[in-house]
């Protein structure tokens, strides 16, 4: 579990806000690292970009094609070679060489994470990229007294096909009880995301905001990626919920959301129980709502996305598909239950980021959201860690955070 400090790893890159026409490519990574391994992870954590030499670690040849990844892509440039970015499922080969973290950096940075969400005024957090070791790591962090959040930890991997290991490590750490830590049920990803065109939508991407349009990458005309098929998410659906445990997938586009919603609905309509966890849900179609009412179903939105969208979401998505993103208010006239989040490290954590997206997609013509969005910033369970909560000036800056009656300083 050492540290192999060859590698280079980096993130937030962002080719929205380049200039016109500019593409990431491993040339431009060769030119300052041409021997080392660099990998720096795209700003919506959906797409990586490598230089020649971790191309070269993978065992690939000049000239020879790229095999086609099933809910994933490998980008090529104008010569028909690996540009070097890897989306969604194509990033497997590379995240499998990347170095492991040692028990002592999870820790290092389980902390730095706490104290980045208790300086923005974040109390309660629902992590979903729980693995073994980082479960560990935050139960010693609990048990000496440091976990300055109450944290639902959602297990997950990165291929979906091994639910399984998440479901096992799922139950097992149910058996544990501790004060600040709660198993919250298994996330997976069922589309990408806007940013990086993978997002599953119901029709094509389109417009100049379209940033795949002119390469050999993706066909001329594109609907995003689906990271699995409809017989392995009914499997964990299934296998979640026969053993009371909650499934979180990642939706993002509105043909991915529509998809998780119809196979719940065939579940649930067969008598089988179970919570279904939306995560983002930033594009819901009518008919998708309608078959979320009334049922056991909670979103977990993120307004301050709006803020990076707005800029090129219109253009990539056309009017029609437009008119389904952002739905807080749909969903609230449906009385479906949501709420809303950080998404951080995608987004910065800041609940006044959220407050000032709500405001301003309102003006933009997004249907406004009804009454104070303060409640949808707080905890359900109001019971879990009590005596928590923090004080905001008119600017939505942080001015005390109490958790469970304590002052965290916030120096």
């Amino acid at each position: 579990h050492h540290w192999q400090s060859d590698w280079l790893l980096g993130f937030g890159w962002d080719e929205n806000l380049w200039k016109e026409g500019q593409k990431p490519h491993r040339s431009q990574l060769d030119q300052i690292w041409p021997n080392q391994p660099v990998c720096f992870s795209r700003a919506d954590g959906h797409a990586f970009w490598v230089n020649s030499e971790v191309l070269r670690r993978l065992g690939w040849r000049k000239g020879q094609k790229p095999p086609s990844v099933s809910g994933g892509q490998v980008v090529l440039d104008g010569e028909g070679q690996p540009s070097g970015v890897f989306v969604d499922r194509a990033k497997a080969p590379i995240e499998a060489l990347l170095p492991e973290l040692s028990d002592q950096q999870i820790c290092a940075y389980l902390l730095k994470g706490l104290q980045i969400f208790n300086r923005a005024g974040f109390t309660h957090l629902r992590d979903l990229g729980g693995e073994e070791r980082h479960w560990q790591e935050a139960c010693r962090l609990d048990q000496s007294g440091l976990l300055t959040a109450a944290i639902e930890q959602f297990f997950f991997v990165n291929d979906p096909e091994n639910y399984n290991q998440a479901l096992q490590l799922a139950l097992k750490a149910r058996q544990d009880h501790w004060q600040n830590l709660r198993v919250g049920g298994v996330k997976v990803f069922l589309d990408g995301a806007l940013g990086s065109e993978g997002a599953l939508l119901s029709s094509c991407y389109h417009g100049s905001g379209s940033h795949h349009h002119s390469d050999h990458s993706y066909r001329e005309q594109h609907r995003g990626l689906s990271l699995m098929g409809d017989e392995l998410l009914e499997e964990i659906l299934c296998r979640c919920w026969e053993q009371e445990m909650p499934v979180a997938v990642h939706v993002i586009g509105d043909e991915a959301c529509h998809r998780v919603v119809v196979k719940a609905a065939e579940l649930w309509e067969r008598g089988l129980e179970g919570d279904l966890h939306l995560e983002h849900a930033q594009m819901l179609r009518p008919e998708t709502l309608d078959l979320m009412r009334g049922r056991s179903v909670f979103c977990h939105m993120q307004p301050c996305h709006w803020l990076s969208d707005r800029l090129w979401l219109r253009d990539k998505l056309g009017p029609e598909l437009y008119s389904h993103v952002f739905p807080w208010r749909r969903l609230q006239e449906a009385s479906i239950a949501f709420d809303f989040g950080s998404d951080s490290p995608i987004a910065p954590a800041s609940v006044g980021d959220n407050f000032m997206a709500l405001q301003g997609s309102a003006q933009e013509g997004i249907a406004p959201l009804l009454g104070s969005p303060n409640s949808y910033h707080c905890h359900s369970d109001s019971h879990w860690a009590p005596n928590s909560f923090t004080q905001f000036d008119s600017d939505w800056q942080v001015q005390r955070v109490v958790f469970r009656g304590q002052d965290i300083p916030l120096d």
